[in-house]
């Protein structure tokens, strides 16, 4: 294995037959390069010099992000906007776990001995269900508003989008998005909204989202740097 160093930077080079260019890849913390088979080494590191202010941008973003979250007893969970603590009830004669919004934390009311791993999937498959009710019912109301009127509305699960729209009209939303704060959800919905007209990011696409949303460049910067805390892995 071989390896770039670059003052306090380790990137492992990764070689491959099928690969005909260069790239940098970060994931959890970790930089590697992915090359050519052939193709020398010092290549490889002039192409890490180059990008060395930009790797180093990234791995301080990773760094401030927050801890993953452990979905134990009194940890906050964000819902529309806002942080709410995690109760925990356990009652040895329950069979299945309850999720309750009392408006000042999640209750989570579930059996005897139930593990972290539990209580994530069924706060997840609540936020899914608040996702059905809530995220459909503002597209039909900003629908109204805009006059742009989708064929139908879905729910999905999505790992790096927040929501997309097809050539048939239909617009699918990220149910992760119910987390966010009302004015989030709204810029991503109005942004699906406006592919029905514009489906591309052309500069009458940015106009026509301004004119529903003239404050869209804010949200869009909020969802790049702040989205990530959504995200239930």
């Amino acid at each position: 294995m071989s390896i770039i160093k670059i003052n306090d930077l380790s990137v492992e080079v990764i070689r491959s037959a099928r690969r005909k260019t260069i790239a940098i890849k970060i994931q959890n913390g970790n930089v590697t390069v992915h090359l050519p088979k052939l193709m020398p080494l010092w290549l490889a590191k002039q192409f890490v010099l180059r990008k060395h202010h930009w790797i180093d941008d990234k791995l301080k973003k990773y760094q401030q992000r927050p801890p993953e979250r452990q979905f134990i007893e009194g940890e906050l969970q964000p819902f529309m906007g806002q942080q709410y603590p995690l109760l925990i009830i356990q009652e040895p004669q329950r069979q299945r776990l309850h999720v309750q919004f009392d408006q000042q934390k999640l209750v989570i009311t579930a059996p005897a001995h139930v593990t972290s791993i539990q209580i994530k999937q069924s706060l997840t498959r609540w936020y899914r269900h608040q996702a059905e009710s809530l995220l459909i019912k503002r597209v039909e109301q900003l629908a109204e508003q805009t006059g742009l009127q989708p064929n139908q509305v879905q729910i999905k699960s999505y790992k790096s989008r927040w929501g997309s729209c097809n050539l048939r009209g239909d617009i699918q939303l990220n149910w992760q998005l119910v987390q966010a704060s009302q004015l989030i959800i709204d810029y991503v919905i109005i942004h699906e909204l406006c592919h029905l007209q514009q489906h591309n990011h052309s500069k009458a696409f940015w106009d026509l989202v301004e004119r529903f949303d003239p404050n869209y460049r804010e949200h869009r910067s909020w969802l790049k740097n702040h989205g990530h805390q959504l995200v239930i892995m």
